[in-house]
């Protein structure tokens, strides 16, 4: 594995280096958080107390993960009161000049994806398993704060993991068959989203611009094609879990661009 210059808190980053680091940071954090509200917009397909209960704790998990990466902003100088307040009074269409949201967390394409509590367990059993890869490997990132934080964060993700499979096999159970060929038929267009999570391929046509100065600079530690064969390994160990198959052959979504990154440009933070 590659040996990159470290930087702890309080330490002169280089202003290229800072530039890049805050570009994911705000992804993250902004997101997250953002993640948490489109979370909580979920509840109105919970079918039973405990359902309602596990998805609440997930909501103020998501959101903590964003408390966590502002505060780390804050310290390296970015204003994140006016993000928070931007998200939380335009919930619905805050400012892309204002926060970093990923298109995936923005309403308008988050609530396509959601008709029922099938939906809501899916996303976390079919799409999580790409947050677990993706955010792990900034527990070995360069800017050491971040990389603590970011211990606690992949922790948690698991448990969300946890959390769909549970509600997963919970709906087969009380469903029976009819309730198992209804998740395996939506488990394609998730796994979609989950193969789009960490972004383009690091080499070839389509490969993104930006990636090879994050890694170069151990802001990003892996490779999109090693973050990808850890979710699949993830992903068929839970769905046979619960019951269900891998697809094969999906293409991946990458305009929902869940892996936070910008595409070819870096982001606006202020």
């Amino acid at each position: 594995m590659p040996t990159w210059k470290t930087y702890d808190k309080g330490d002169t980053l280089p202003e290229d280096y800072k530039t890049l680091l805050l570009n994911l940071m705000s992804f993250q954090a902004d997101s997250e958080y953002a993640g948490g509200q489109r979370v909580m917009e979920n509840m109105r397909f919970a079918p039973r107390p405990e359902e309602a209960y596990r998805l609440s704790k997930k909501v103020m998990e998501e959101m903590g993960h964003g408390y966590y990466v502002w505060n780390l902003m804050q310290d390296l100088g970015v204003d994140v009161d006016a993000r928070v307040q931007e998200l939380v009074q335009n919930p619905d269409n805050p400012d892309p000049a204002k926060v970093n949201v990923i298109n995936g967390f923005r309403k308008e394409n988050w609530s396509t994806w959601f008709e029922d509590w099938y939906d809501v367990g899916l996303f976390s059993t079919v799409v999580t398993p790409a947050a677990v890869a993706f955010l792990g490997q900034y527990r070995e990132c360069s800017y050491l704060p971040w990389a603590r934080v970011n211990v606690r964060i992949h922790k948690e993700e698991h448990g969300h993991l946890a959390f769909g499979v549970w509600a997963t096999k919970r709906n087969i159970e009380f469903g029976g068959e009819k309730a198992r060929e209804i998740c395996q038929s939506k488990v394609e267009k998730f796994m979609r989203i989950g193969l789009g999570f960490y972004g383009r391929p690091s080499k070839g046509a389509k490969a993104s611009a930006m990636f090879q100065k994050y890694l170069d600079y151990g802001i990003k530690t892996r490779t999109p094609e090693e973050l990808q064969a850890e979710y699949l390994e993830l992903l068929e160990d839970r769905l046979k879990d619960c019951g269900l198959e891998m697809p094969r052959n999906v293409e991946p979504d990458y305009d929902m661009r869940m892996g936070y990154e910008a595409g070819e440009t870096v982001a606006h933070v202020s």
